[in-house]
């Protein structure tokens, strides 16, 4: 396990990586349909040309704009903690992992057209805000870095393998390398023993809203299906969301995400969501609950 010490001399000696992608003609080129499984839906099935552009352009706005509010929230948090701290040691490693933030915003911004770069921030990135703004050290080193960065690796690591620019796939890699030392960062500094109940609390507060946005399914790509379509019915909505619902996927995901809560002293909080049903994919009448 490294220490925080050695963790600092890896952000500050490594050299960055220059896979700055070129702005892409269109956002609808770079991920393919299948990635957001709109194949599936009935309403891909008869849409027109036009209409299948707009569903890829809406779907990778989505996903940008979501990781644009990340290393964004990401920057704010990094200059919240040098702030916090009189320790010279972690005011090295919050600047050099802020500066690594940056670097990635800078890099995405590469990548999104003025619209997505533009747009308010979404229930995900409000959440990062809400924790940033209301967490202690502690529990934002737990919550912030160990879980989010430990499963920003996966998702990172997901989008660079099914773009299809290259150029996109190298940012997507950049970026899952860079988090795993900002994940290394948050082991070398938590120590469960040092939380007290109010901010265990917090912590399962926090682990519930996540696991729940999480569980629900592809919200987001059903809400551009909607949107795209000129609205459903609720038949048509639970329809369609059962059709974009990948169950093992989300089960995947999930469990991925608990192997990263069940961190040393913290196994305790994992059960506890796995009692409240959080650690598997919920029904999709269940899920529709959080639409919207």
């Amino acid at each position: 396990m490294s220490t925080l010490e050695q963790v600092c001399r890896k952000l500050a000696t490594r050299l960055p990586a220059n896979n700055v992608a070129a702005q892409s003609a269109s956002l609808a080129t770079l991920w393919p349909a299948e990635f957001f499984r709109l194949p599936a839906t009935v309403f891909w099935q008869q849409a027109t040309t036009a209409q299948r552009d707009q569903l890829l352009y809406l779907c990778a706005s989505t996903l940008l704009r979501e990781a644009l509010g990340i290393e964004r929230t990401a920057m704010d948090y990094c200059a919240h903690r040098v702030l916090a701290t009189q320790d010279a040691l972690e005011k090295q490693v919050y600047s050099l992992t802020g500066a690594d933030e940056a670097r990635h915003y800078h890099w995405l911004c590469s990548i999104a057209d003025p619209p997505t770069i533009a747009a308010e921030p979404d229930s995900f990135t409000r959440f990062l805000q809400r924790l940033v703004a209301e967490g202690s050290p502690h529990t934002q080193s737990y919550l912030l870095q160990i879980i989010l960065e430990g499963w920003g690796i996966h998702h990172y690591q997901r989008l660079a393998r099914h773009a299809n620019d290259a150029a996109v796939s190298a940012v997507m890699n950049g970026i899952a390398q860079d988090e795993a030392l900002h994940y290394a960062a948050g082991v070398a500094h938590f120590d469960a023993t040092r939380l007290d109940e109010a901010e265990r609390g917090f912590v399962r507060a926090a682990l519930a809203e996540l696991c729940a946005m999480l569980a629900c399914g592809p919200l987001s790509v059903l809400g551009v299906v909607e949107t795209v379509a000129g609205g459903f019915d609720d038949a048509t909505r639970m329809q369609t969301l059962v059709a974009l619902a990948e169950p093992a996927q989300t089960e995947e995901k999930l469990q991925q995400l608990a192997r990263y809560i069940r961190h040393s002293g913290m196994e305790a909080e994992a059960d506890w969501l796995a009692k409240q049903g959080l650690l598997s994919p919920m029904p999709a009448e269940v899920g529709l609950r959080y639409y919207g």
